[in-house]
């Protein structure tokens, strides 16, 4: 059965399991961890016929439904071991969980084991192994619970995400980004330490691995495969350490929100041209490692299907003048006939609910402004980083399949999302962390959002009919650059998980290239020494 974890591999773990206590790792305990007693299996696990099951069963992405034989609520570093021992005894896939917005089934449809760690939020500061100051965030943390924290208590704040209940635990590892990358990079960029349960030699215990442990050691492989390795691949986080220089983040920013109304667009298709033409060249100039000005501008252009009414692009602005922000907004509009009008509606995404083309705002109110995952519906998702101004090819198929006609479903909430990128992102090298796209200015999401079952297969195809006509020159993906090749694409982004990739048993499956680049065997390195049984994996999982 899929859930079932194979015996041979499990043949040195199973053996060892009932020998009792949970041991560290790298010899060194989690200085601030509040270590809670075995898995209660009362109170704390959830079992089919429980009230709560099914909303636990279940994660953002309403396509996927599970039937786990139980979910553990993990509330500590005991906990954690335990309920990890217990699922594999059992012969049980354990699955982890921090906040629940993994794009595709690699928690749910396991019918094994859901080690949830919600209820483990703490934000605080804290000592790491080698007893240096940092601050601590533990996985199950949603992102406005790390924000409101750092922020309040210690005034400085992580480049993460501007969804609110995305959890930290799958977040960060896999390299996460947000309105402040271009000024302070990412997430990953200043982790110091990963606490970690791992399954090595039969042994299931807290491994603490830290960037400053000795080159080559393996808890240093262990830390670099979390600077962008995704989650659910080397053991089950429990906490991120961050550097105690952890960025400040802006008194006050400048938020705008303007859109293009379908109705003119569709009259004059050379104005929708010219927005993406104004969009990629802008920021093809003002990307880069050492960019001067534009760093603290971050920027978002939703282009929507027809039906949904408006092109919307929201913007950031860091800096008090408002000077550059309008230069921004000039040349966006450059060229174009149709006038923008003020955004105070939802439709386009990202909207400022007041009359205004831009206003100031404290730093976390605006992020609190910014702060929606959405509705909890079905969707599928898809990724792409750019690193040059888009083709001809690009533009026309974005709208071609934009202005697509389709009776049969509703494409209202089916758009392309282009987010600024580069800066201090790109300040890098791509082989210092597992993230190796360093030199893209704009990272695309392709989303397709709907309510109802009976349109699954409708969005699916056209979803995946939109993505592989905008990368058709390159074999129907955003295929990746090298020295010699620049293809004007970089791959995609192992958050947005995407199983059209290929999965782990395709003879050779496109996730590993597109997702790491040269990156990937390190992550594989990584993974036969720490996990060589394979006990954590997915469809897309590293491959040992």
């Amino acid at each position: 059965m899929q859930h079932e974890v194979s015996r041979r591999k499990l043949l040195g773990a199973a053996g060892a399991l009932a020998a009792g206590a949970a041991s560290l790792g790298a010899g060194s305990t989690p200085a601030t961890a509040e270590p809670a007693g075995p898995a209660d299996p009362g109170e704390l696990r959830v079992l089919p016929g429980d009230g709560r099951y099914e909303t636990l069963s279940q994660g953002f992405n309403q396509r996927w439904t599970s039937d786990p034989r139980y979910i553990q609520l993990v509330t500590g570093d005991s906990g954690a071991v335990a309920a990890v021992r217990e699922a594999l005894h059992r012969g049980l896939r354990p699955t982890v969980r921090s906040g629940g917005h993994c794009y595709e089934d690699f928690v749910e449809n396991t019918g094994g084991a859901i080690l949830d760690l919600s209820t483990m939020r703490g934000v605080y500061r804290g000592r790491d192994k080698y007893g240096a100051a940092a601050y601590c965030v533990e996985s199950g943390a949603e992102l406005w619970d790390v924000y409101t924290e750092l922020f309040r208590r210690y005034d400085v704040a992580v480049p993460a995400g501007s969804c609110y209940s995305v959890g930290a635990g799958g977040h960060i590892c896999g390299g996460g980004y947000g309105v402040l990358n271009r000024r302070d990079g990412l997430t990953v960029d200043h982790l110091t330490q990963v606490d970690v349960v791992t399954v090595r030699d039969g042994r299931v215990e807290v491994t603490c691995a830290h960037r400053d442990d000795p080159e080559g050691s393996d808890t240093s492989h262990l830390f670099w495969a979390h600077t962008g390795g995704g989650g659910g691949n080397f053991g089950m986080v429990l906490r991120y350490y961050f550097t105690e220089h952890l960025p400040r983040p802006p008194a006050r920013v400048w938020l705008s929100s303007i859109a293009w109304p379908w109705a003119e667009i569709l009259k004059k298709p050379a104005d929708f041209t010219r927005l993406m033409t104004n969009f990629g060249e802008f920021f093809a100039a003002h990307s880069g490692p050492d960019e001067p000005l534009y760093n603290g501008l971050f920027s978002i252009l939703k282009l929507t299907h027809k039906t949904n009414g408006n092109l919307a692009l929201f913007s950031q602005w860091v800096g008090p003048d408002t000077g550059p922000l309008d230069a921004f907004l000039a040349a966006m509009e450059a060229g174009l006939e149709t006038p923008a009008t003020v955004q105070t509606d939802s439709a386009g995404g990202l909207f400022l609910p007041y009359p205004d083309r831009r206003r100031q705002m404290p730093w976390l109110q605006a992020t609190q402004t910014l702060n929606g995952s959405g509705a909890n519906q079905r969707g599928k998702y898809k990724s792409a980083y750019h690193r040059k101004p888009f083709s001809d090819h690009n533009i026309a198929a974005t709208w071609t399949w934009l202005t697509k006609d389709d009776p049969g479903v509703d494409l209202t909430q089916t758009l392309v999302q282009i987010d600024a990128y580069g800066c201090r992102v790109n300040a890098v090298d791509p082989c210092a962390t597992a993230v190796p796209q360093r030199d893209s200015f704009m990272k695309l999401q392709y989303q397709t959002y709907w309510t109802v079952p009976a349109q699954d297969d409708a969005h699916l195809e056209f979803i995946r009919g939109f993505y592989q006509d905008v990368y058709a020159a390159t074999g129907g993906v955003p295929e990746i650059s090298d020295a010699g090749h620049d293809l004007g694409t970089d791959g995609a982004y192992v958050n947005y998980p995407d199983v059209d990739l290929g999965i782990a048993t395709d003879p050779a499956p496109a996730y590993p290239r597109l997702y790491y680049k040269q990156n990937y065997p390190r992550l594989q390195l990584a993974k036969r020494i720490w996990d060589a049984g394979n006990v954590f994996h997915h469809k897309q999982s590293v491959v040992g």
